[in-house]
């Protein structure tokens, strides 16, 4: 067991770790900063063993990029979506370009954390490829809000011999799955999905499980909009926000029209049931029984709610592979793992399997801190009848008075819809998304001074490389004392409306995680605004508004916030030469709404 003392540890060598290593490098180039990720391979969800021919991202090539580095033309399909081995490669290469690869300790997990006396830094327990513990003055925990599989058990014989794996691992099991005839598929988010066109494309017999009730299958988009428009990029534009319902997007002519007048909802209201309705006889709902239970919660408007979350058909000829593919879809619960490989249901349905893919997402990644830390980083609830329980829910009531004021089509869901969500998650308090401020830090440790931790990819969007770049910059300029925070009740406030606005605006899915699908654009926003840089990147109005946005549109980003906090230098030189004190002026000072 070894012990080592280093600067910078970053938890995570996905999309998220990657750009914030190369971040802190460009601000602190000295700092002897490592890497550490439990995985075989860089690129966290896209890593090498988590890999199969049939995976692609949902977006398209150039939303899909950091800003400073931009992605080559190969491995994309007609619709423009990208392959995951041309996304595996990229972050590969990102890495060795820009000196992190050998900074990297791969196949080392972090098991436990402790933080330092005086909150002047952690130690990590690490296991793995090279055991021991890490001291370091800053950690940056990039390993997102969920990496743990969650594969549920259920009452199984001894004569049920069937294979049993989570689909993170289906990459690893290739060669055993090609040797099955009959696969089921537990599951209805984006890995079901996508693990469905795997096994129909390669000729399999598919039984698809997906609760009754709860929040239903995933939203899915088609790849593009009547054949014009890649889904996407509409997703991606200032356009789509004006019909959008997002709490950090409450002022300015185009939300007072769309959300405070009556005409106004009437539009919006009507936009997203024509897309719904596109998205409906792109996916063929209507075309069979079977087809017809994929579709999602709210059945005329189930895109802009997207209780389970939003996907799109990004792989060629999705829904033309599964129509003519042998796919049953059971709308129900497992309720035994019987002899002879038999999967019985809750209904009484009973099918045979070779294998079963577990396609039930991810436990919170948050294990290694502790119950002793979890409150203190923003990460737990409070105890059930505590008063700090009955505090925090007397902010969240505010909270949810002012989203519905702000957002009245929030306030009122479908009928059922929020009943079905509700019933589909334990608790939200104990599973709901953490108590942070901007996504991002703990208003307790910042309340206190401490610096030391921030947080990445606690936000789930579907512009993920621009997204943590830009929260990787918020972050270390915050680290760094760059950055200025309101006080303990404000950071609360704003953590409570977010949770509140992300459960009423996702009524599933929001109910455990951030989410932001299609709310990212203003969240960006709120980051740059507080670093003091132009949000709109455009070169005018209309292409602002109706252009997607693009990483690309996000370069030298890095550069400008230096220029601020060069013009912030200047101007305190300039009082303290004039005789005023600024010394006590923050550099810069992040709103709290």
């Amino acid at each position: 067991m070894q012990s080592e003392k280093v600067d910078v540890v970053v938890v995570g060598a996905g999309w998220s770790g990657l750009i914030a290593a190369k971040t802190y490098l460009d601000f602190v180039p000295e700092a002897n900063l490592v890497i550490v990720d439990n995985q075989a391979t860089l690129g966290g969800t896209w890593a090498q063993e988590r890999l199969y021919p049939t995976l692609y991202a949902q977006t398209k090539l150039g939303l899909f990029e950091y800003s400073c580095y931009p992605m080559r033309d190969e491995g994309i399909t007609a619709d423009g979506y990208i392959s995951c081995k041309t996304i595996h490669a990229y972050l590969c290469e990102f890495a060795e370009d820009f000196g992190l690869t050998r900074r990297a300790r791969l196949r080392c997990s972090v098991q436990k954390l402790q933080r330092l006396p005086g909150g002047n830094g952690w130690t990590l327990h690490v296991s793995g490829a090279k055991p021991g513990t890490l001291q370091c003055d800053k950690l940056i925990w990039a390993a997102g809000a969920i990496s743990e599989p969650v594969v549920p058990r259920y009452p199984q014989a001894a004569a049920f011999t069937a294979p049993i794996i989570h689909s993170t691992d289906t990459g690893k099991h290739l060669d055993m799955i090609e040797k099955t005839q009959s696969v089921t598929v537990v599951g209805g988010g984006k890995s079901a999905f996508d693990t469905v066109f795997l096994l129909l494309q390669a000729g399999k017999r598919v039984n698809w499980v997906i609760r009754d009730g709860g929040s239903g299958p995933l939203s899915m988009m088609p790849p593009t909009i009547l054949g014009i428009f890649n889904s996407m990029e509409v997703v991606s534009t200032r356009f789509l926000q004006l019909f959008g319902a997002s709490i950090m997007h409450t002022d300015g002519p185009g939300y007072q029209f769309f959300h405070k007048t009556r005409i106004g909802r009437a539009l919006a209201g009507a936009w997203w049931k024509t897309v719904n309705h596109i998205a409906v006889w792109s996916n063929g709902y209507n075309r069979s029984p079977n087809a017809d239970k994929l579709r999602p919660v709210s059945r005329d408007n189930g895109i802009f709610w997207a209780a389970s979350g939003l996907g799109a058909a990004s792989v060629p000829d999705y829904w033309k592979v599964f129509h003519a593919g042998d796919c049953t879809v059971h709308r129900g619960v497992i309720d035994s793992l019987a002899g002879d490989n038999t999967v019985v249901l809750r209904s009484g349905e009973r099918f045979q399997t070779d294998t079963i893919i577990m396609c039930t997402g991810f436990g919170k990644s948050s294990g290694a801190f502790g119950d002793d830390l979890k409150p203190l980083c923003g990460l737990a609830a409070n105890a059930v009848g505590s008063d700090e329980e009955a505090r925090w829910a007397a902010i969240e009531a505010e909270a949810s008075d002012t989203v519905d004021e702000l957002l009245p089509v929030l306030s009122r869901p479908p009928p059922g819809l929020d009943g079905q969500a509700l019933g589909s998650r334990k608790s939200a308090a104990a599973e709901g998304p953490s108590r942070h401020y901007r996504r991002l830090i703990s208003p307790y440790l910042a309340a206190q001074g401490d610096r030391s931790l921030f947080f990445l990819c606690m936000l789930h969007t579907v512009s993920t490389p621009l997204v943590v770049e830009m929260q990787s910059l918020w972050g270390v300029a915050f680290m760094l004392g760059l950055l200025d925070v309101p006080g303990l009740a404000d950071m609360e406030r704003e953590a409570a409306l977010w949770n509140v606005w992300t459960r009423k605006r996702y009524p599933g899915i929001g109910r455990t995680h951030s989410y932001a699908v299609f709310d990212f654009q203003s969240y960006l926003d709120q980051l740059l605004g507080d670093l003091g840089v132009r949000t709109h990147r455009k070169g005018n109005i209309l292409a602002d508004m109706f252009v997607p946005s693009r990483p690309r549109d996000y370069r030298g980003v890095a550069d400008e916030f230096r220029a601020v906090l060069q013009m912030r230098h200047l101007q305190t030189e300039g009082k303290m030469a004039a005789g005023n004190d600024g010394s006590a002026a923050p550099l810069l000072s992040a709103n709290s709404t």
